[in-house]
């Protein structure tokens, strides 16, 4: 059920993606909000890249600095074709990492940490434990966030890094099944080299290192992301309304106060007096 739960934990942080995504879509389309998100896809560009690499695909365009596009074209065939499902998942582990060496280069002001609740099984008692333990670390988070030292001029700088890697993890709802796959497809390696190493413990008394190492990585990793998912996604809905605040604003005072009619119209009035 550990694996079980580590799906449904990094399905979340998509949902929040897809949903940042969808409050931000209009957002995106200003100057100040790109500049905002570009180091967030400077990060998505390159652990997308790399992933692809590594899985054997052959990228064929990519352009890290263009703000337009927030993907890159790659082109993979044979067992290369699993990157088509690695490569949408890669933004959300590499927007995390990013972070978390932020946070550190900043003095760790923030307690990225929030270990996976608990799923023992999927019966509704396990599912209710899940779901409140979710909770009571969404609600550590705001509070965290809320005691924080706002006197310090870094925090701010912080917080805005972290919404534009948010941002740049994220993808729309329609671009999620790939990474569910993915994340499907990371699940059950672990759970297979997880029976694999317990059998192996049994014989030698130990776990392979190198298999600690790497399902303490995800499993930490995918923690950070959650927590940066939760705040990118509170941004998200205030960035959102101050950007439509500015486009009522700005489109009413822009819009004149009288429009002239067209010649044929007034013509058509004076024939008709």
């Amino acid at each position: 059920m550990e694996y079980t739960a580590l799906f449904i934990w990094l399905a979340l942080c998509l949902m929040l993606g897809g949903l940042m995504h969808f409050v931000m879509a209009g957002a995106l389309s200003h100057r100040p909000v790109q500049l905002l998100a570009a180091p967030g896809m400077v990060v998505r560009k390159f652990t997308m890249t790399l992933v692809a690499l590594l899985s054997g695909a052959t990228v064929t365009r990519v352009r890290v600095y263009e703000l337009s596009s927030r993907d890159i074209d790659f082109r993979a065939d044979g067992i290369a074709s699993v990157s088509k499902v690695l490569v949408p998942l890669a933004p959300l582990f590499g927007a995390a990492v990013a972070m978390a060496a932020v946070n550190d280069i900043f003095g760790a002001p923030l307690q990225l940490g929030c270990p996976v609740p608990a799923l023992a099984s999927l019966d509704t008692g396990a599912a209710r434990g899940f779901l409140e333990g979710t909770w009571l670390l969404v609600s550590s988070v705001v509070r965290q966030g809320i005691r924080s030292d706002w006197h310090n001029p870094r925090l701010y700088v912080l917080f805005a890094l972290l919404f534009s890697l948010a941002l740049g993890a994220c993808s729309p709802f329609e671009r999620i099944r790939e990474a569910l796959l993915g994340t499907g497809l990371i699940c059950i390696v672990l759970a297979l080299l997880s029976s694999i190493a317990v059998r192996r413990a049994a014989v030698v008394a130990a776990s392979p290192g190198w298999f600690v190492t790497a399902k303490d990585f995800i499993v930490s990793t995918a923690g950070v992301a959650f927590f940066m998912m939760v705040y990118g996604m509170l941004t998200a809905v205030v960035v959102g309304v101050i950007v439509r605040l500015y486009e009522v604003v700005a489109g009413s005072g822009a819009r004149p106060k009288h429009r002239a009619k067209p010649a044929a119209v007034e013509e058509d009035m004076q024939r008709a007096a």
